[in-house]
């Protein structure tokens, strides 16, 4: 499910995608919590590659509140929860050996947990959770799933060094929108590698996010505003829009400034500063400074 070129990126989403990090339990088989695993890898040709994997499906276990305050050294090393699977299909294409050759990759994949999963807008009596006489227990879906597509494309190489020149990136993930809180997520990005003249370890780039709300979880929000009077706010989407650059000090050092800036953080959620509770949050800019040291 992963990127090549947005692994220069430092918003979490280009490496695990919010899709996946929002809606599995505690966020799925990724950083910054680990659980046990196992992959297969099959490799029928040299362009053609085939990964299967099962992992336990929560890596801190449920629970109420951050799944990283139940999971703290991050060695609950679970084997118990219902199963977390994924699938990808990956083919390399162009020859990154030839002097003209632009190399690249296209990754198709599925994923399926086979928990249970609670519904957004629906309770198990069959009314909506915002209607008064609910209950407030969420119907129950047996299990969830995904598909995702990824392309790495490099557009530009420089000529004396293969593994530099200007790179692209897209991927685009669908999930079920009645129990997941984001059913489609989508980023693309460029990147440069090399191109600063005196600078051939340098590398900076864009790249672009959006998360869209699950419909039921939408829908909710209508309910929600219906049965309340109060004119509060649907959730909709979030965009993301990020800029970096990552500048080698010396071999082995690197300090990376990073800006970006968030379009309806959470998809449009009420300002908790609001006391009426019908203002959405501001749009968000975010300023950094990553520094890494590598030996």
């Amino acid at each position: 499910m992963t990127s090549n070129y947005a692994g220069l990126f430092i918003n979490g989403t280009f490496g695990w995608p919010t899709l996946n990090a929002s809606g599995l339990p505690s966020g799925g088989p990724a950083y910054p919590l680990a659980t046990p695993g196992v992959r297969l890898g099959l490799y029928p040709t040299d362009n053609v590659t085939v990964l299967l994997g099962l992992f336990n499906g929560d890596p801190a276990g449920p629970g109420l509140g951050d799944p990283q305050n139940r999971n703290r050294a991050g060695l609950n090393f679970r084997v118990t929860d219902p199963a977390f699977l994924i699938g990808e299909a990956q083919y390399k294409y162009g020859d990154p050996k030839s002097p003209t050759g632009l190399s690249g990759v296209v990754k198709v994949g599925a994923w399926s947990h086979l928990g249970r999963f609670g519904d957004g807008r629906v309770g198990t009596e069959g009314l909506s959770l915002a209607d008064p006489l609910s209950n407030g227990t969420p119907a129950s879906h047996h299990g969830d799933h995904g598909i995702y597509g990824v392309i790495d494309q490099q557009v530009y190489r420089l000529a004396d060094d293969p593994t530099k020149g200007v790179g692209i990136f897209a991927r685009a993930s669908g999930a079920p929108g009645d129990h997941n809180l984001v059913d489609f997520y989508a980023d693309a990005g460029i990147n440069f590698t090399g191109l600063v003249p005196g600078r051939p370890d340098d590398a900076f780039g864009a790249a672009v996010a959006y998360t869209r709300i699950g419909k039921s979880f939408r829908n909710y929000d209508l309910d929600l505003a219906a049965f309340s009077g109060v004119a509060f706010p649907r959730r909709s989407s979030e965009a993301m829009l990020e800029v970096t650059y990552s500048a080698q000090i010396v071999p082995g050092w690197t300090v990376q400034p990073n800006f970006q800036y968030i379009v309806r953080p959470s998809g449009g959620v009420v300002d908790p500063q609001d006391p009426s509770g019908t203002r959405i949050l501001k749009n968000a800019a975010v300023f950094g400074l990553r520094t890494t040291l590598k030996y």
